[in-house]
């Protein structure tokens, strides 16, 4: 059975949004909640959770990192009347984002997408890397950046780290379709796995933290934005 939860402090948008899942499967499980604070004492395992990002109390980004404590799995996506609270979303990894009003045909689309990877396998691009040791294979999502040190290039991942004679520029260039991006001279970071943006820092979802250089601060939470607002596909 779909399980699904829908947390909006407004009652229409929850009855609307309720409805239309409903209506895309007539046999789903779907919970409604008025607040954070409520889909956190009865949480259970969704796959899909249409989470408001502006309501009283615990907003929908901490209620959003409430849940990634607990779930890894669970497709959240957001809505929100202001495109620009994207660019606070750190560290939840939304599967998408919906701008209100809410359109039936845009919810469905996304409701077949996460469907659909319930259902299949992710084909997730496996990426080659000529390292000191031999050949590295593994896919962009397990690596947390890269560092040029010692005239190496570091590969940090989440198995452990690698070294590859290479240019950072080089790398970075490489990666950018990944989504990757370099914070500072030396780093090419995975904007998937940024949690949050700090004072001259970045802090990484595995409790990491690499430097953002002063002069492109402004330029690279720019990119992080429209990584992010790049997930918000057929809201225009």
């Amino acid at each position: 059975m779909f399980r699904a939860a829908v947390c909006d402090d407004d009652r229409c948008v929850r009855e609307e949004v309720s409805r239309i899942i409903r209506g895309w499967n007539p046999e789903a499980q779907v919970d409604c909640f008025e607040s954070g604070e409520s889909l956190a004492e009865g949480y259970t395992p969704y796959h899909a959770v249409f989470l408001d990002i502006d309501m009283k109390g615990m907003n929908g980004i901490e209620t959003g990192k409430w849940i990634r404590g607990r779930d890894k799995e669970t497709k959240i996506v957001y809505l929100t009347a202001y495109q620009d609270y994207v660019s606070g979303a750190f560290g939840v990894h939304a599967f998408q984002y919906l701008l209100k009003p809410v359109k039936e045909a845009e919810i469905c689309k996304v409701l077949e997408e996460i469907f659909s990877y319930i259902h299949t396998p992710e084909n997730k691009p496996i990426l080659d890397f000529q390292t000191v040791n031999g050949l590295l294979c593994l896919p962009a999502e397990k690596i947390y950046y890269f560092e040029y040190v010692n005239r190496r290039v570091e590969i940090v991942t989440s198995d452990g780290v690698y070294a590859m004679t290479e240019k950072i520029g080089k790398v970075a260039k490489r990666m950018e379709s990944y989504g990757f991006s370099m914070p500072h001279q030396s780093f090419a970071v995975n904007m998937l796995h940024v949690q949050n943006v700090l004072a001259g820092r970045i802090l990484l979802d595995n409790g990491m933290e690499i430097p953002l250089a002063q002069k492109r601060q402004k330029a690279w939470k720019q990119e992080l934005i429209v990584y992010l607002s790049g997930r918000m596909g057929g809201t225009s």
